[in-house]
């Protein structure tokens, strides 16, 4: 029996995607905690307490909840964890404070300092991070390479950022 050429192309899709999709990451117990294994999770409240370097490029639409200039934009900058505890629900959260310099559609460089709040899963290694004074969160992370680096993205409507690449300094 042949199958209709939208199934097919359905059923072809859905295989390729979930070829490439990554195996969600899996907890270490606790006795190996501070040893890194391939394809598990092992953030500790002491990894994010650590000043990582970062830089980015995206684009800010009309109406984006930063006031940023619409258009494109480019930064690099620190991102510093203040405080990170187990919050006894599987995550660790704490504080963060970052400080960078942006490059504005119009050509301004501009300095900012913020700070907020974070929370980020021991089963994925993936998190939120708030800045203080915006109630949605700001970007999403995930932490790899024993969280010594972040990969990450903006959340906030009207911000579409790429943050191409975070390590600990």
């Amino acid at each position: 029996m042949k199958l209709p050429a939208s199934i097919a192309a359905a059923i072809a899709a859905l295989f390729c995607v979930s070829a490439v999709l990554p195996v969600k990451a899996q907890t270490v117990s606790t006795q190996t905690e501070g040893t890194d294994f391939p394809g598990f999770c092992n953030i500790t409240p002491n990894k994010l307490l650590a000043t990582f370097g970062y830089s980015a490029a995206g684009q800010a639409l009309t109406g984006n909840a930063l006031g940023l200039a619409v258009g494109p934009f480019s930064e690099v900058g620190t991102a510093t964890g203040t405080s990170a505890s187990y919050d006894g629900q599987g995550n660790i959260t704490g504080t963060w404070t970052t400080a960078f310099e942006m490059n504005d559609a119009n050509g301004n460089l501009t300095s900012y300092n913020n700070s907020g709040t974070f929370s980020v899963s021991t089963s994925t290694c993936t998190g939120y991070f708030y800045w203080n004074g915006i109630t949605a969160p700001v970007f999403e992370a995930v932490f790899v390479n024993g969280g010594t680096e972040f990969r990450s993205i903006a959340v906030l409507p009207g911000v579409i950022v790429a943050y191409t690449s975070g390590s600990k300094l």
